[in-house]
């Protein structure tokens, strides 16, 4: 049976881990690209894939993090970020959590859905992503829509 210490311990991981993705969504949403770099590990990967489609980001390393993230402009992802299943193993974890992401793409709205497999490892004291892979089941384009003018 664990400890009292060792059961608070693996609830506040849990919600760190629940933060960071939090802060990863908002900061994409507001274009924050600088702020949402540095939620990865330097040997982070962040990858895309949409099924039918295949994998159409796939960034690895400090280095193309620090290009990639930067170059994000507010309002043109809106990711929603839910149900999280998380495990954890000392100073790392793996987790899974839905995403559903409203994207502004050559001038239409655009929604989507699916799921991120996320492992993340504490790095200084705080947790941070090793690999962030998400996985679309659809991009569905609004015949009207937020990014339309009326």
């Amino acid at each position: 049976m664990k400890t009292l210490e060792q059961r608070v311990r693996e609830l506040a991981d849990r919600e760190e881990i629940k933060e960071l993705t939090a802060k990863y969504a908002h900061w994409v949403g507001r274009g924050e690209g600088v702020k949402v770099k540095d939620l990865f590990a330097d040997d982070g990967v962040f990858t895309n894939t949409v099924e039918g489609e295949g994998t159409n980001i796939d960034v690895r390393g400090r280095e193309q993090l620090d290009k990639f993230y930067p170059t994000l402009q507010r309002g043109m992802a809106l990711p929603c970020i839910h149900n999280h299943i998380i495990e954890l193993d000392g100073d790392n974890a793996k987790g899974t959590c839905t995403i559903e992401v409203r994207i502004s793409q050559k001038g239409r709205s655009v929604v989507g859905s699916g799921y991120y497999e996320d492992t993340y490892r504490r790095v200084n004291g705080q947790w941070k992503f090793v690999a962030r892979h998400s996985f679309f089941y659809h991009f569905v384009p609004l015949h009207q829509g937020w990014a339309e003018k009326s």
